[in-house]
Formats: structure tokens, C-alpha cells, sequence
């Protein structure tokens, strides 16, 4: 009796997302990864939106993408998920991963604070009429020392009140009762845990420019740069002034040691003789005593 072979078919969704993940592997040099846990559906289109532009933000199974880089023929791509333990998406684009870090950073959007976060602004309430009834709510706003009045059946914040500076942690109490007043408290975004670019694998951590040290490092280096071709009387646009100061000085300084009877230098060479044949004189008059 011949034993029968059960060939399980490919579901036609899975082909597909191959197929796709194929042509962007192909198209974008750089591909990055970023953890799932905890980002909500609405922030990830949010910050498509803002960077549609500049790369591509997916959602795919690491399997899938294991196969894709495989079919490419860029098995080096396997490494950006093997050791993944959580579930992650990707982003594909064809600018360097640290511009692509620092345009992520950017483009958080602001969203409703859990309990524990920290504040990113200064959250304010500010006077509105909230739509909620006199009730229970009415003892959580007097907690939080936001004044309140009831008019035609409903509370409005009486005035613009500070619950919470930058960086201060937010209580539950206030976590909640912003979510039901719809006033966003964190910025949240996308964080690239690694990153492919031109055969390396590149962290997150990595990727971090404190742009503000680059600039004064960049500034730094100008500086000292223009410094040494002065120095060596290297011409370029930014130092042929400053060598031709630097020469006149120079040659200055040499014609007055030298006592050349230039009309630029004569009022100091004779000023310079005086002087040191006063000095003469003053040695000459001590001797003689």
C-alpha cells in the first residue's frame, strides 16, 4: 500500500506579503527594526503619515521576512531578526539609518499618558466645558485642585489650570481623568532596535547623534582647520585675508628687528634706537661712577 504525501498549501496571503517584502528588500537599501509591544494602531499611522515621504513603515511576520531575504539573496538581512524575541515591525527607506533615527525622533506624536509616564509638556486643562455630568468626577477634579462650575447640567473647568510640569510623572488619578478630557500628555514614537545599512548591522543604541555636541565638534574643527592653513599660508577663500594680516604683521615685526629704514616701520625703529641708547647711556653712567 503507497503511503500518501499531504502537501500543504500556501496560503495566498502569506505568497503575496513575500512578494511584497521581496521588492522592498530590492528597492530600499536601508532596513531597520522596531518592537511592536506597546505601540498603539493610531500612532503607527500617525507616523506614517507624517514620514510616507521617506521610507516605508510594515507590519510583517519575521518568518516572512526571513524568506524574503532569502529569495533576495541578501542572507546577511537574517541577522537584523534572528535573535528578535517579541513581535517587530519594519521600515525600509533609501536615506542613512542615523538621518533616519534622528527624522524618527522628530516626528513623535503626542498621546494620552499612562499612569507612571512622565510628562513631555507642560499639561494645562484649560477652560472648556468638559460635557460630563455632576457626579462622582466632581471629587477627582477638587483632588487635582482644578476649579470647576456646573452650567446647564454639565462641569466646565472654571480656569486654565497646570496639572502636571515637563517631567513630572503622572499620577493614575490624572492619567484618567485626562483621557477623559482628551488632552495628550506623552510623545511617543518609533525606536529602532537595529539596523542594516550597506552590509552592517547597526544597534539602536548606535544610532544616537547628540546633534548639539556634532555642531560644536564641526565648529571646533573649522576653527582649527582655518588655524593650521594660516599657519602654513595654505590659500583658500576663508584664509587669504587672515594670511596676508598675518604677513604684513610678520613682516612688520622683521623690518623694525632689522632697523630697515621702511617709511611703515621708521617712526618704531627710531623710537627702538632711542630707547636703547638710553639704556646704553644709563650702563655707560654707572660704570663711570
Amino acid at each position: 500500500m503507497q503511503e500518501q504525501v499531504t502537501v500543504r498549501r500556501i496560503p495566498d496571503w502569506k505568497i503575496k506579503e513575500v512578494e511584497e517584502l521581496v521588492n522592498y528588500i530590492q528597492k530600499y537599501p536601508v532596513v531597520a527594526i522596531f518592537n511592536l509591544t506597546g505601540l498603539r494602531a493610531n500612532l503607527l499611522h500617525e507616523i506614517r503619515k507624517k514620514l510616507r515621504d521617506v521610507c516605508v513603515i510594515r507590519v510583517a511576520k519575521k518568518t516572512l521576512f526571513i524568506k524574503a531575504a532569502e529569495k533576495v539573496g541578501k542572507k546577511e538581512l537574517i541577522k537584523l531578526v534572528e535573535d528578535t524575541r517579541t513581535p517587530i515591525g519594519f521600515i525600509f527607506s533609501e536615506i542613512s539609518a542615523f538621518r533616519l533615527k534622528i527624522l524618527l525622533d522628530k516626528n513623535k506624536v503626542l498621546m494620552h499618558a499612562k499612569a507612571g509616564e512622565r510628562a513631555d509638556i507642560d499639561v494645562v486643562v484649560p477652560e472648556m466645558n468638559t460635557g460630563l455630568p455632576p457626579g462622582p468626577i466632581l471629587s477627582d477634579f477638587g483632588k487635582l485642585k482644578i476649579p470647576t462650575r456646573i452650567e446647564g447640567g454639565q462641569i466646565w473647568i472654571a480656569k486654565d489650570t497646570l496639572v502636571a510640569k515637563k517631567g513630572e510623572v503622572i499620577s493614575p488619578l490624572l492619567a484618567s481623568l485626562l483621557a477623559r478630557l482628551d488632552i495628550k500628555a506623552v510623545m511617543k514614537g518609533i525606536n529602532i532596535e537595529k539596523a542594516y545599512e550597506d552590509g552592517l548591522i547597526i544597534k539602536g543604541e548606535d544610532l544616537l547623534i547628540d546633534l548639539e555636541k556634532v555642531k560644536n565638534y564641526l565648529i571646533e574643527a573649522g576653527s582649527s582647520a582655518v588655524k593650521l592653513a594660516v599657519e602654513i599660508g595654505y590659500v583658500t577663500r576663508e584664509t587669504i585675508e587672515m594670511i596676508l594680516v598675518k604677513a604684513a604683521r610678520e613682516a612688520r615685526t622683521l623690518a623694525v628687528e632689522l632697523a630697515l629704514p621702511f617709511k611703515e616701520v621708521i617712526e618704531e625703529v627710531v623710537r627702538r634706537a632711542e630707547i636703547t641708547a638710553l639704556k646704553l647711556k644709563e650702563i655707560i653712567d654707572k660704570k663711570a661712577k
